[in-house]
């Protein structure tokens, strides 16, 4: 039904000016730089979870794009999922008139904001130094450019197949220019590349190839550490080039070209583009709120839908094959990369249980693949492990899709690589959990154990034992439950009542010391003590009852909002730009920039103060996620931080995924509906009369009285309305009674069968 459905939707909410693909603006967020992040993306022109995308480039490194830039000197097919990883596989391409420049710090061109349009589906620019219009529109495995060059003057295009190990060839007779990028992360196997094929639809009047210092002749073959290629067209012409590339070699890299974009037609793959968008997009129906809150939704999804980014590929055949990353063989069936579980895991994850399952359970099919070809589920894969970040958190990706009902993936396998993660130390790349051996035995990593971060890999460590008992629980693995339940524990280990803190604890059961809850790093990840104390999401009555109750729970939760904004640089010795980004947002230790403190305002249903998790929710949607360049705060991380305001927007967030219910908070808009694949839908509906009404009055699910500060994941996938009376004061009698317990729900979901097998 669904198929019918969407594009029928589209006659109406998808034309003309209010099409909803016009909506995301890519270049929110754009406006960063190594100091301090506004969002830290790049201007992406792709399709949803495509393996390619696109963007103007102003410079080289971690930051793409900058738009306090105004020199472009490229158009990148670009795989990079963030600043701080590795563009792999990446090349570029970049027109120009007169005298040939090849180099990136010679060829670029001044450009003007005025002169450039940036949607998800096409980007246009006008090169001011060359006076030549630039259009391009992507492909799943590819894309299209267009130059519209002036009458005058020599006009070429240059081909940089980028650094770490590239090489070009130059087809004249086919007006083709084919080629490799083998940049990689450390411990690929022997012959990893990204092959690209290139076909102008006009001939060449010259060619040729450079390398790493520029110098260039008339070859038409090269390969090096960088090298490049250069093709000459008449004075005047429109060229266009469409471009195709492939993990697997250059027959595939031509196949997905011809079969992605069969002609040479940019306006055509930009409409093609833009429906796959407005299909997209319409999952879900926004009314009421304001126009830029409509724009930051939209854009919100936008963002969410670059990662992970899928590697499948089709064959001869018609059959869905990929790379193995881990064997270098080819393989049967999907393949994902460029994904950093430790930000995702929150909400990223579980938008894709509400809003695609279907693509959720083939990103679990493509994690077991990977467990299958590389022996371990990855933590950061670019493209690769890179062991970036701490947990093993694909354990609660596994975990929240099956405990919300979402099959299509061996669960089994998926069981047996959760598994080991919480039970063996890493190998080959996978390092996996650092200091296992210590957790396993003294129910937490030692600060004096040579693991950097030891507070913290606890805290997770502790949650992602908790994912892999509710698989264990759910397969009928009484003994696997127990003994991962008990692990998930560990985090008690480190609460230190004197100080009221999670600290760092030595080998032999004492405190690290000195101790101060402003000092950044040291035993905690990219935060302090304050913003670490929460991370206990899968047993808030434990964490509650060590603090000392409910009354002091809240106090300290009141009081983290309202200390200090103060940080100390601790163990970083020097201020990194979350520190500064956290202070600039003006809510005590609350550092919503970055994603251990992502649950916490929800906490404060958990403690029967719902108006609370309300008002701060509210804040921070509207203080954080403001429209244009500069107007978030944070690193966007792989659609975490969009997903978080997605969920929030909506009035609802996943806490504590594994477990298949959301808290309540604020919803932003008058109506907002989720289209849901199997047909039905799931509407939330905020009476209000102005917008200072953010606290709720009262609510009804599906016309009944509902009195609690919380909804199951069945309870929006069976379809139906969540209706809030809206007001401006906090009803501070409405839902006090807390959330359910993991156990509590799933008795529940089992008819009563709380325990494992049962």
């Amino acid at each position: 039904m669904q198929r019918f459905l969407l594009p029928l939707l589209c006659l109406s909410l998808c034309s003309g000016a209010d099409r909803l693909s016009d909506l995301p603006d890519p270049l929110v967020g754009t406006d960063s730089k190594y100091e301090l992040s506004r969002g830290n993306t790049y201007p992406a022109i792709f399709i949803p979870y495509a393996m390619a995308a696109w963007t103007a480039q102003t410079g080289d490194g971690g930051w793409p794009y900058q738009y306090a830039k105004d020199n472009i000197r490229g158009f990148r097919m670009t795989h990079r999922p963030s600043a701080w990883t590795i563009d792999w596989g990446s090349f570029s391409i970049m027109p120009g008139t007169g005298p040939l420049k090849v180099l990136p710090d010679q060829r670029g061109s001044k450009f003007q904001h005025a002169n450039e349009t940036a949607k998800a589906y096409r980007y246009d620019v006008l090169l001011d130094d060359y006076k030549t219009k630039v259009s391009m529109a992507p492909s799943a495995h590819g894309g299209i450019l267009r130059f519209t060059f002036p009458k005058e003057g020599d006009a070429w295009v240059v081909l940089d197949a980028n650094n770490g190990g590239s090489s070009v060839e130059i087809h004249p007779e086919s007006n083709r220019i084919t080629g490799t990028n083998s940049l990689t992360a450390r411990g690929s196997v022997p012959g990893f590349a990204v092959y690209f094929v290139a076909e102008f639809d006009k001939p060449f009047t010259s060619s040729g190839t450079w390398d790493i210092k520029g110098a260039k002749d008339e070859a038409k073959k090269r390969s090096g550490p960088h090298t490049g290629a250069y093709v000459g067209f008449r004075a005047g012409e429109v060229v266009t080039v469409r471009v195709g590339t492939s993990l697997i070699s250059l027959e595939q890299a031509e196949r997905a070209m011809k079969a992605e974009l069969p002609k040479a037609d940019v306006d055509a793959a930009a409409a093609a583009a833009q429906q796959v968008w407005d299909r997209a997009l319409a999952t879900f129906e926004i009314q009421g709120g304001t126009a830029e809150q409509r724009k930051t939704f939209y854009t919100a999804y936008y963002h969410s839908l670059q990662f992970p980014r899928m590697l499948n590929e089709t064959d001869a055949k018609g059959e869905t094959v990929h790379y193995g990353l881990y064997d270098g063989k080819v393989h049967a069936g999907p393949m994902f990369t460029d994904i950093g579980f430790w930000d995702v895991f929150r909400a990223q994850f579980p938008l894709l249980t509400v809003a695609s399952p279907s693509r959720n359970a083939e990103i679990m099919r493509a994690m077991v693949h990977t467990y299958e070809e590389g022996g371990w589920i990855p933590t950061w894969p670019n493209p690769i492990e890179r062991n970036v970040m701490i947990g093993t958190h694909g354990d609660s990706a596994v975990a929240d899709a099956y405990m919300k009902g979402i099959r299509g993936f061996d669960i089994e396998k998926a069981y047996a690589a959760i598994r080991k993660d919480a039970t063996l130390p890493g190998t080959g790349v996978f390092k996996a959990r650092l200091g296992i051996e210590d957790y396993l035995k003294l129910g937490y990593v030692p600060a004096d154990g040579g693991v950097q971060e030891s507070a913290a890999r606890t805290l997770e460590y502790a949650y992602d034992d908790f994912c892999v008992a509710q698989v264990a629980r759910a397969l009928g693995k009484k003994d696997d439950y127990e003994r991962f339940m008990k692990q998930a524990k560990s985090y008690r280990n480190l609460y230190d009542a004197s100080t009221g803190y999670m600290r760092g604890r030595n080998r032999d059961g004492s405190w690290l010391t000195p101790f101060d809850p402003l000092d950044w790093g040291g035993v905690f990840t990219e935060g302090n003590a304050w913003q670490w104390l929460w991370s206990v999401q899968h047993d808030v009555p434990g964490l509650m009852a060590l603090m000392g109750g409910r009354d002091a729970f809240l106090k300290k939760l009141d009081e983290l909002f309202s200390t200090t904004t103060d940080f100390k640089v601790g163990g970083y010795k020097q201020v990194i730009h979350e520190m500064t980004e956290a202070k600039m947002g003006e809510m005590g230790q609350y550092a919503h920039i970055n994603e251990p403190v992502h649950h916490v305002i929800y906490l404060y249903d958990y403690a029967g103060q719902p108006w609370k998790a309300q008002k701060w929710a509210h804040e921070v949607m509207v203080r954080n996620y403001k429209p244009g360049p500069a107007g978030w705060l944070g690193d966007e991380d792989n659609g975490q931080m969009s997903a978080w305001y997605i969920f929030s927007a909506l009035g609802f967030y996943p806490v504590n995924p594994g477990q298949p219910i959301y808290a309540i908070g604020s919803p932003l808009f008058q109506k907002a509906s989720i289209r849901l694949e199997n047909g039905k839908r799931f509407t939330v509906e905020a009476a209000r009369k102005s917008e200072d009404e953010i606290y709720v009055q009262s609510a009804t699910l599906n016309g009944r009285p509902l009195d609690r500060s919380w909804i199951s994941h069945s309870e929006i996938v069976n379809g139906g309305t969540l209706r809030f009376r809206m007001g401006a004061q906090p009803n501070e009698k409405w839902a006090t009674g807390g959330l359910p317990t993991p156990d509590e729900t799933y008795a529940a979901s089992t008819g009563g069968a709380g325990q494992a097998g049962k």
